[in-house]
């Protein structure tokens, strides 16, 4: 007969049990992320800065222009009025999601296959988390050329996609973060880099990125590609031997298998980021959480693991996107 304190003790067994599985997971994720070849494969690292909004039901972001320059003034003059403008607005509410392992307390009293696999599928859940994590920041560059649509991504607030031709200044013109589409190649990365160090504030006030440590993010596809062009001595496919200005200028390769074509991605589009400066975010409104819990009504042990959150911008500075060929 299976008392209420025997059931609380195998509650608590199982428990014990699902707890333990957190290493094996953390094992099968380290030798997942750490192919050499693919130098950062799911590890998104400085790209994406998590922000905690736990307890939270909304975030807002807002952005301030930045320094207005000194004007010149006459004497007696009155001092010229420095005007800060806001920015767009940022509006970001969270997303969840869930998975769920059941077993039945006869398996669990036998330790049986059927327990067994329920254990596995628990430690498999802990990897499926960050999967699903980096699949959905890897899934920000995927649909960066687009307006975002997809329930666990955000947008900055300025209406347009994060890698656009016509982001709108609160004050005059608009400006670009869209390269006309190209393979890898020095020229390529001048006019990107080039993209980033013109870039201005909201009141055309000069905004430079790009001058320091910077991702260049690409598909498993163009991986070698990459690092032809940045890691080389001499300009690649010249036989002008012409000294490669890009090497040791602080740049870190990023892929993912997220990022390629049969996973919703391109095996074109790529990236570069200032490193220091990388607008994007994920917005962590309910960390990755374990539960097991005993259903009395049908004598089922349920272990459930979820998280809410959403990965986008809160500005398109800092970032240059090509579509690629």
């Amino acid at each position: 007969m299976i008392t209420s304190r025997s059931i609380d003790l195998l509650l608590r067994g199982v428990r014990a049990e699902f707890a333990n599985t957190v290493d094996q997971a953390d094992k099968q994720l380290s030798a997942y992320s750490s192919n050499v070849y693919l130098d950062a494969t799911n590890k998104t690292g400085a790209l994406f800065e998590e922000v905690s909004a736990v307890g939270q039901q909304r975030v807002e972001s807002i952005g301030i222009t930045g320094v207005q320059e000194l004007q010149p003034t006459a004497e007696a003059q009155e001092f010229i009025a420095a005007d800060y403008v806001p920015s767009y607005i940022t509006t970001v509410e969270p997303y969840k999601f869930t998975r769920r392992i059941k077993v039945t307390r006869e398996s669990a009293e036998r330790r049986d296959t059927k327990y067994q696999k329920a254990l596995s599928e628990a430690s498999k859940l802990q990897v499926a988390a960050e999967n699903t994590k980096s699949r959905h920041r890897f899934g920000r560059f995927n649909s960066a050329f687009a307006v975002a649509t997809a329930n666990h991504l955000f947008d900055y607030g300025d209406g347009v996609a994060l890698i656009s031709a016509s982001h709108p200044r609160k004050v005059g013109a608009v400006q670009s973060n869209l390269v006309t589409a190209s393979d890898i190649n020095p020229t390529s990365i001048e006019s990107m880099v080039l993209v980033l160090q013109n870039q201005m504030d909201d009141i055309g006030e000069p905004m430079p990125m790009g001058g320091g440590h910077k991702y260049i993010v690409v598909p498993p596809a163009k991986v070698r590609r990459a690092k032809e062009v940045i890691d080389s001595e001499w300009v690649v496919d010249n036989a002008n031997n012409n000294v490669n200005v890009w090497k040791g200028q602080g740049w870190s390769v990023v892929t993912s298998p997220f990022l390629s074509s049969t996973n919703g991605g391109s095996n074109t589009a790529w990236f570069i980021l200032d490193a220091n400066f990388s607008p994007l975010k994920d917005v962590m409104f309910r960390p990755v959480t374990n539960e097991t819990w005993f259903d009395e009504n049908t004598k089922i042990f349920v272990h459930d693991i979820s998280f809410e959150h959403k990965v986008g911008a809160y500005d398109w500075r800092g970032i240059v996107g090509n579509a690629g060929l």
